[in-house]
């Protein structure tokens, strides 16, 4: 008995859930069935409305009490269920536990052009469920909307001859439907899936530098939660946008899918691309290649390559290759390769090559081998070999060869140097030219410890360190006394200098 008590308090515990979630559907989403034959509509209405647990308001005057209707709704939702009945005549509404029912106005016509409303659900062309958050839009104006969480979309066309309506999702085939009548349109489009087995799938290794094509897919991809920008993979094409904000402006939600030629951005614009000029008064935001020129009041973000010139108040930052001119007040940073001049107030960062000109007030930074004019207020550091000439208040780096010219107030550093090293400490492996400063150690140099003594200091101490042609020299000297007073100590003398050391023969140098 305990059993069947226990059963039956599950069985309406489960019947009870099930309710509640279909009581918690949107109404015109609540899904009926309904068989109907010449049926007057009024009472199919009734029937509906009894069904799906609400009511329904309307004026009479707008159903013809002798309509009937004939239909076999196998679990359709209402809203199906009222577009069979009366074929976009009416248009309905929620509100509360109510249906409010009201006479479809004609389409508007202004000049020739007819404004219509498509309006249907997108659902899986094998299993039949709805499609959510799929992009629907028109290429011409850049209309777009998205469906809804159950497959509904609504959306309004300016149409002057026949238009073609795009569907597109992420893992879908992409569908068109082409539009000639001049009258709202309802329709259900079903869409083919694209998926492939999983198991199938080769995953591939992740790389070393996954961080960095983490930040490059970052940039390609944002607003990637945006429906459009995760099921467009058309591109589509504007002579000029004028915008707001991202998705505020004359491309509306479809914004990160046009390249332009022109971008003019109040505050912020978001563009898939420009092809001519781009100016933001506070950022520019690109998800594919910019070219010719960029200027943002505070910073511009590209996530394809960029040619031209690219200014900005605080950053810039590109995830393709550059081949330009950057200034920027704060950084320039390039995830991949850089080519031409950079300018910025703080530090210039390259995680590719950099070929030219870096000047920055506090360092600058290439992860590849170089070439150019490196010139920094603190430092700079160079991964790989450097061809060129590099110029810092505190210190300069390189990790392997640089071909040219290290000059810094305090420390310089290279594997090895075809050129000359000017600091207060130089250190390198081999030196092709000459080291100057307080210190030069070359480890493949030359290095002598001398050991002396004359009438004045019996006993002498010198380190000499650099190359050949020019080497420093640092001595320490002690000359002990002898006395009963207590005053008296021995003498200590130190110095410092330089020189050079000439082969005369092959066993015989000229130190000078």
């Amino acid at each position: 008995m305990k059993f069947f008590y226990a059963f039956l308090f599950l069985l309406l515990a489960v019947v009870c859930g099930a309710q509640t979630k279909e009581k918690d559907l949107p109404l015109l989403e609540r899904p009926v069935t309904i068989v109907a034959e010449n049926e007057k509509a009024t009472l199919v209405l009734t029937r509906v409305a009894q069904t799906a647990g609400f009511s329904f308001s309307y004026n009479s005057s707008i159903i013809d009490a002798n309509h009937t209707v004939s239909l076999n709704a196998q679990n359709l939702t209402v809203r199906q269920v009222l577009n069979e009945m009366f074929q976009g005549t009416l248009n309905y509404k929620a509100k509360g536990n109510y249906i409010i029912l009201t006479k479809a106005p004609a389409p508007p016509v202004k000049n020739d052009i007819v404004t219509i409303v498509v309006s249907g659900y997108i659902e899986d062309a094998i299993t039949g469920n709805k499609v959510s958050h799929a992009s629907i839009y028109h290429k011409a104006s850049f209309t777009s909307v998205a469906s809804d969480d159950y497959g509904f979309f609504r959306i309004k066309i300016e149409k002057r001859d026949s238009l073609l309506l795009s569907f597109s999702k992420k893992d879908y085939r992409d569908t068109t439907i082409q539009i000639t009548e001049s009258a709202n349109q309802y329709y259900i489009i079903a869409m083919k899936s694209l998926r492939v087995d999983s198991s199938q799938l080769k995953i591939p290794e992740i790389p070393n530098d996954s961080i960095t094509l983490s930040l490059k897919e970052e940039l390609t991809r944002p607003y990637y939660s945006e429906p459009n920008v995760q099921n467009i993979s058309d591109t589509l094409y504007s002579m000029v946008q004028v915008s707001l904000l991202p998705f505020i402006g004359t491309h509306g939600r479809l914004s990160g899918n046009v390249i332009n030629d022109y971008s003019i951005n109040f505050l912020g614009g978001y563009s898939l691309g420009t092809r001519q000029i781009e100016l933001g008064f506070f950022f520019n935001l690109d998800r594919g290649d910019v070219r010719w020129l960029q200027i943002a009041g505070f910073g511009n973000m590209v996530g394809g390559n960029f040619y031209g010139v690219q200014a900005s108040g605080f950053f810039n930052l590109n995830a393709g290759d550059v081949t330009a001119v950057q200034v920027a007040g704060f950084a320039n940073t390039n995830l991949s390769n850089g080519h031409g001049v950079q300018v910025a107030g703080f530090a210039n960062t390259n995680l590719g090559d950099m070929n030219g000109v870096q000047v920055a007030g506090f360092s600058n930074y290439n992860n590849q081998s170089s070439y150019g004019v490196q010139v920094a207020g603190f430092g700079n550091l160079q991964r790989g070999n450097y061809r060129g000439s590099q110029f810092a208040g505190v210190t300069n780096l390189t990790t392997k060869k640089i071909s040219g010219s290290q000059i810094s107030a305090l420390f310089n550093y290279a594997r090895q140097v075809k050129g000359t090293q000017i600091g207060l400490i130089n250190y390198a492996d081999s030196v092709g030219g000459v080291p100057i400063g307080l210190f030069s150690i070359v480890r493949n140099g030359y290095h002598k410890i001398e050991v002396s003594g004359d009438e004045v200091f019996p006993t002498n101490l010198a380190f000499r360190t650099g190359v050949r042609n020019f080497y420093t020299i640092i001595m320490a000297g002690f000359k002990p006394e002898q006395s009963v007073q207590a005053n008296d100590t021995s003498i200590w003398t130190f110095g410092y200098g330089v020189g050079t050391s000439r082969k005369l023969t092959r066993w015989l140098y000229l130190d000078m």
